[in-house]
């Protein structure tokens, strides 16, 4: 490719079908939540009385779930 042809590229929106399809890379759903996702800026602890507390990354809590 020359730089006038990417500058002249245009892009096309996937469908629905053609994202699922793709393999790799990170797709986000923001209503989607998983019990063993971790916050990984910061640490997690778990196991404490059945509490996971998670720590961003200047250390402050950033959540607590009960599992």
């Amino acid at each position: 490719m020359t730089k006038d042809s990417i500058v002249n590229a245009t892009a096309e929106m996937m469908t629905d079908e053609e994202l699922a399809a793709v393999v790799g890379g990170m797709k986000t759903d923001p209503n989607y939540e998983s019990s063993n996702v971790i916050d990984a800026r910061g640490g997690q602890i778990q196991g404490l009385l059945g509490w996971t507390i998670t720590f961003d990354v200047n250390g402050n809590i950033s959540s607590v779930t009960k599992y």
